[in-house]
């Protein structure tokens, strides 16, 4: 994000309802802040669909079959591909949670790294390749499949592409990260678009 180049900010409070203020008032429970995050109030702005986003959202990042720590490293490897600072930087404290490391998230914007195991490496290039190509050639997805069950592996797609339109939506409207999750980024100044 480029300071000063909001385009959409989020929701206004007079404009919110009262159902989009409880709905609000999920999101910052659910997030442990004393505050509303700025992307639930930018996606207010979709109305009576708010509210059946983030169920979904909910679904796709806490439940499901694929692992969070795995979803994790799929998401950040996603928000760095498009260059979504606001994204990486949201998702790195929730990384830290599952116990990764600052090292291992540092590499997840890398081209390879040795701290890949073979299963997270062919779910970053699994992912490399949705966020280039919108759709998986054979090599990628019998790779994939190795590693994931049919199931798991509609909700691979189903969650590269979800974080990949949050991404677009976040750096199209050029919302900014809180100052509070920038200064807590390790080595913020090596996040570089892929």
């Amino acid at each position: 994000h480029v300071p000063g180049q909001t385009r959409v900010s989020g929701l206004p409070r007079e404009e919110q309802g009262p159902a989009t203020r409880f709905f609000l008032g999920l999101t910052r429970r659910a997030s442990g802040g004393d505050k509303v995050l700025d992307v639930f109030s930018l996606l207010a702005r979709l109305g009576a669909m708010f509210p059946r986003y983030l169920l979904f959202l909910s679904h796709i990042l806490k439940g499901g079959r694929i692992g969070r720590a795995d979803k994790e490293r799929i998401i950040l490897r996603v928000a760095w591909r498009v260059g979504c600072i606001y994204e990486w930087g949201h998702h790195v404290p929730m990384a830290r949670e599952l116990g990764i490391s600052d090292d291992e998230i540092l590499s997840l914007a890398q081209e390879d790294s040795p701290h890949w195991d073979d299963r997270t490496r062919t779910f970053l290039r699994a992912a490399d390749e949705l966020v280039e190509r919108r759709v998986l050639g054979d090599d990628a997805w019998q790779a994939l499949a190795a590693e994931l069950t049919e199931n798991q592996l509609v909700e691979f797609c189903m969650l590269v592409g979800h974080y990949l339109m949050v991404a677009m939506t976040i750096n199209t409207c050029g919302l900014e990260l809180e100052p509070e999750y920038l200064d807590a980024l390790p080595a913020a100044a090596e996040f570089a678009h892929g």
